[in-house]
């Protein structure tokens, strides 16, 4: 009787133990593919200068996300840089907007998981921007407001991100929109010169310094920039864009 007492209290245990054990193994897998989700896109977009592979990582970091609350943040605003890759490689300009404006809605959404992910308000300002570029800087005046918020986030999260790319953004505003709407340009200077001390290596600040030079009519310091912009080496990840940024120079600022 005291055996059987003891195996009654035994077999239950080893069943709660399994169950478990069979809970925890399935956990595991389920996020092992997660991040391979997020692993799979990242792998994509190290090939973005295949434009079609920029697509393939959009889409497998909006898989990540809906796959997985712990990736969810990051997933989004990757999703996000991918989104602007591919507006910034498209020449039709219904195309060109439609891109960016999911990348705003996808960095929107990375913000919403995690407030204090300092990429995902770099990206959400970045599209805003180039959305407004392609549209037009007169058509869309009222986004500036929100890029100098997200800018304004990235500064006090992170002012180093991306090359001081949030002093770089606010440069890029300050220039481009007229004085009467609230750009100033002897400001955009101070602000691009600040990205350009602290991201020595990036090569969005020589080029952006570059066009507001050409902007400002100093044809002299453009070309100082545009030939550093040509000899520049940068860090492998920025690779792809130091290629779009020559190309891009040659054809508008040259």
């Amino acid at each position: 009787l005291n055996l059987k007492n003891k195996l009654s209290r035994i077999l239950p245990m080893r069943r709660v133990l399994i169950i478990g054990l069979l809970l925890w193994t399935k956990s595991v897998v389920i996020h092992a593919e997660e991040t391979s989700l997020l692993g799979q896109g990242d792998a994509a977009y190290e090939k973005r200068e295949d434009v079609p592979q920029a697509k393939i990582a959009m889409i497998t970091y909006e898989r990540a996300a809906a796959a997985d609350p712990k990736v969810e943040a990051e997933s989004f605003w990757k999703a996000s840089r991918s989104a602007w890759w591919l507006g910034e490689h498209t020449q039709e300009r219904a195309e060109k907007l439609q891109y960016f404006s999911d990348g705003i809605h996808l960095a929107q959404k990375g913000v919403a998981s995690n407030p204090n992910t300092v990429e995902a308000h770099f990206w959400l300002g970045a599209n805003e921007g180039s959305y407004g570029d392609a549209k037009g800087v007169l058509k869309s005046l009222s986004m500036v407001k929100s890029i100098r918020h997200e800018m304004a986030e990235v500064i006090r999260l992170d002012d180093r991100y991306s090359g001081g790319g949030a002093y770089r953004v606010l440069g890029v505003v300050d220039y481009k929109v007229p004085g009467l709407m609230g750009g100033n340009k002897k400001r955009a200077r101070e602000e691009l010169e600040k990205a350009y001390a602290i991201g020595l290596n990036n090569p969005f600040n020589y080029y952006y310094l570059a066009e507001f030079y050409k902007i400002t009519g100093d044809d002299a310091k453009m070309k100082v920039e545009l030939d550093a912009l040509r000899t520049l080496q940068p860090p492998p990840e920025l690779v792809p864009e130091l290629k779009m940024l020559q190309e891009k120079a040659e054809r508008e600022l040259e």
